[in-house]
C-alpha cells in the first residue's frame, strides 16, 4: 500500500511522514497560480514560490516525491489563446525548475499541451475531470495520464465497477481514502468551478481575498438535516483497505491541504495503521465539522486579515460565517468507527447509481446507531445557516 498526503508547507509534516514507510508522496500548491485547484487560496496557508522550492527539497530529502496540482476545471479559455498557452506552458516551465516529480491536471486540453511540450513531466490524475465511466478512463489513459485519480461517488463503493476497471487499466489507479463530500453532491460542478477561479490569480486583477462559500454551506446544512449523509458519503475506513487492495487498488490518498500537521499525522497513521478506534472525524475531513484545532492555526488568522479588502456588506456577512463555523466545530459530531465495523459489505449487495436512499434506508438505519450530535443545537443552526444563505443570495441593489 501506498500512501499520498495533503501538504500544508510545514517541515514537521514531513519530518512525521517520513517515519510512516507506507507514504511515497506528498502534494499541494501554492494558495494562488496561474491554473488554480481544488480549494479555495483563502482556506489554504500561505507560501510563495521560493518557500515551495525549498519545500520540495525537503521532502526530497526525506525520500518523498511532491505533486503539484494543476486540478481547477476551468482555466477561464487560457488553454484556447496562443498568449495563454504560452502563460501556462511558462509556469509548467517554472514547476519543473522547482523540482516537481509530477503534476496533478484536471483540465484535459491542458493534459495535452503538458504532454506535448514536456514529455517527460509525469502527470496524474484528477477526479476534476471527470472520469466517471471506463470510456473516459481509458481515454485519459491513453493521453498518459498515470495513475488515474479514481472519482469517489462513481467508484469507492462499487466493486463489481472497481474489478472492471482494475482488470480494463494498465495504468495505477488511486482512491480517496477520507474525503467526506456529499454522495452524488448537486452542486459539485459549480462547487469545483468555483474554487478553481478562487485559487486563480488575476480575478478581477487581483487575488480573491476571501469567499463566503455558498455551497459548502448549503453542503453542511444537509447533513445536520440528513444524518445519514455522513454515511452516504464515499470515505474509506482504515479497516477495510484491505478490501481495494483485493481489487488491484494500491495507492490511497488522504486529504486535505488547509489541515494542521497534527491532524494530517494522526490521519495517515491511522491509515498506515489500518485502524482507528474512536470517532471517524477525527480523520475524515469534512470542512465545517469535526475536530476544531484540526485546521491550519495560520488560515483564519489571514482570513481575518483578509476582511479589510471587503465591502461593507461582504464583512458583515464574512463575521456571520466565522460565528457560525465556530458554533459548528462545538457541535462534536461523532461518528462511531465501532458501529461500522460491517457497513462496507451490505455495498457489496445495493447498488446505490440504481437506488433511491430514500428507498433503500440501509445508510439511515447505521447513522442511527453510529451518528450523534446535539440534534436541538443542530436544529438551531440550521435555521441560521438558513439566514446567512438568504441573505447571501438576495442581491443588494
Amino acid at each position: 500500500m501506498k500512501l499520498s498526503v495533503a501538504a500544508n508547507w510545514d517541515i514537521e509534516l514531513l519530518d512525521g511522514l517520513a517515519q510512516i514507510p507506507e507514504v511515497t508522496s506528498v502534494y499541494a500548491k501554492l494558495p494562488y497560480d496561474l491554473v488554480g485547484g481544488g480549494r479555495a487560496g483563502s482556506v489554504l496557508p500561505s507560501v510563495d514560490l521560493d518557500a515551495a522550492a525549498a519545500y520540495i527539497r525537503e521532502a526530497h530529502k526525506r525520500g518523498l516525491s511532491f505533486s503539484y496540482l494543476l486540478n481547477a476545471p476551468c482555466l477561464g479559455n487560457l488553454e484556447q489563446t496562443q498568449e495563454g498557452k504560452e502563460r501556462l506552458l511558462e509556469f509548467v516551465g517554472r514547476l519543473v525548475e522547482l523540482g516537481v516529480d509530477n503534476v496533478s491536471i484536471s483540465n484535459l486540453a491542458l493534459v495535452s499541451l503538458v504532454r506535448r511540450n514536456y514529455p517527460q513531466l509525469s502527470i496524474r490524475g484528477s477526479v476534476l475531470s471527470w472520469p466517471t465511466n471506463l470510456p473516459r478512463l481509458k481515454f485519459q489513459e491513453s493521453l498518459g495520464v498515470d495513475p488515474l485519480l479514481l472519482p469517489y461517488s462513481e467508484f469507492n463503493r462499487d466493486f463489481q465497477a472497481l474489478e472492471r476497471i482494475s482488470s480494463n487499466l494498465s495504468c495505477g489507479i488511486v482512491l480517496f481514502a477520507n474525503i467526506a463530500c456529499i454522495y452524488h453532491c448537486h452542486y459539485l460542478a459549480e462547487h469545483a468551478c468555483s474554487v478553481g477561479h478562487a485559487s486563480q490569480e488575476n480575478q478581477g486583477g487581483k487575488k480573491t481575498p476571501s469567499m463566503l462559500d455558498s455551497y459548502l454551506w448549503q453542503c453542511t446544512r444537509r447533513r445536520l438535516v440528513q444524518p445519514e449523509l455522513f454515511l452516504t458519503s464515499r470515505w474509506i475506513r482504515p479497516e477495510d483497505l484491505h478490501t481495494y487492495e483485493a481489487l488491484g487498488v494500491e495507492e490511497f490518498k488522504i486529504i486535505d491541504r488547509s489541515r494542521s500537521t497534527a491532524w494530517l499525522l494522526r490521519a495517515t497513521k491511522a491509515y498506515a495503521s489500518r485502524r482507528y478506534d474512536g470517532n471517524l472525524l477525527d480523520i475524515l475531513s469534512i470542512e465545517m465539522l469535526g475536530d476544531p484545532n484540526g485546521f491550519h492555526p495560520g488560515i483564519e488568522e489571514q482570513s481575518r486579515k483578509s476582511m479589510f479588502q471587503l465591502d461593507t456588506e461582504e464583512r458583515r456577512l464574512t463575521l456571520r460565517m466565522f460565528r457560525l463555523r465556530q458554533r459548528l466545530l462545538a457541535l462534536n459530531v461523532t461518528i462511531d468507527n465501532a458501529m461500522l465495523s460491517d457497513f462496507l459489505e451490505g455495498f457489496r449487495k445495493i447498488r446505490c447509481a440504481e437506488t433511491f436512499c430514500d428507498d433503500c434506508r440501509y445508510c439511515h438505519r447505521y447513522a442511527e446507531r453510529a451518528v450523534r450530535f446535539d440534534r436541538d443545537e443542530a436544529a438551531r443552526l440550521v435555521l441560521e445557516i438558513d439566514e446567512l444563505i438568504d441573505d447571501f443570495m438576495t442581491a443588494k441593489g
